[in-house]
Order: structure tokens, then sequence, then C-alpha cells
């Protein structure tokens, strides 16, 4: 996403009574612009949660790696998380907290 995450009660959530098809799926393209053509392509990909907001929530990066080259991806993730671990972090927000 290019944007922090917007608030569980926010406008683009699937179940807003108020959002149309077409909206929601204009605010989906704007949240998520770059999942959609690794879904289409089956290139390998994966988001690692490196930083967190002032907030708590967490920012991650998404990296992407030649169509079958799965082993460069999960080495380069598993390097990342050794040099930045991301397991001890809780977030603030959790989903279904009230």
């Amino acid at each position: 996403m290019p944007v922090v995450a917007p608030p569980n009660h926010s406008v683009y959530r699937p179940t807003s009574e108020t959002l149309s098809i077409d909206e929601y799926m204009e605010g989906a393209r704007a949240l998520f612009p770059y999942m959609g053509v690794f879904n289409v392509t089956g290139h390998p990909s994966v988001s690692l949660p490196l930083a967190q907001s002032a907030s708590g929530l967490p920012i991650g990066i998404q990296i992407v790696r030649r169509f079958g080259d799965e082993a460069t991806l999960v080495h380069v993730a598993r390097d990342l998380e050794q040099a930045k671990p991301w397991r001890h972090r809780r977030p603030a927000v959790r989903a279904g907290a009230i």
C-alpha cells in the first residue's frame, strides 16, 4: 500500500453499506496498486513488516523476484528478518478489537 492502512471503519471496508462496487474497486486500485500485477503474472512476492508507524501500524515493503525464483525471495526475506526482527513487535491495533 502506498499509504498507511485506513481505519477498519473507513469508507473502503468491503462491508460498507454506502459504497458501490465501482467505488470499492476504485478505492482498491488506489490502495493496492502493486499487488494485482504479480497475482496475474505469477511472480513470487512477499511483504515484510520492516517498520511501524507512529500509531503502531506495521509498515511493510514488497519484494518481487523473477518468475520461478522463489528460493532467492525466501533467502532475502530470511536475511531481512534476521537483520531487523519483527516478531517481538506487537501491533497497537488488532483486527476485531473493540
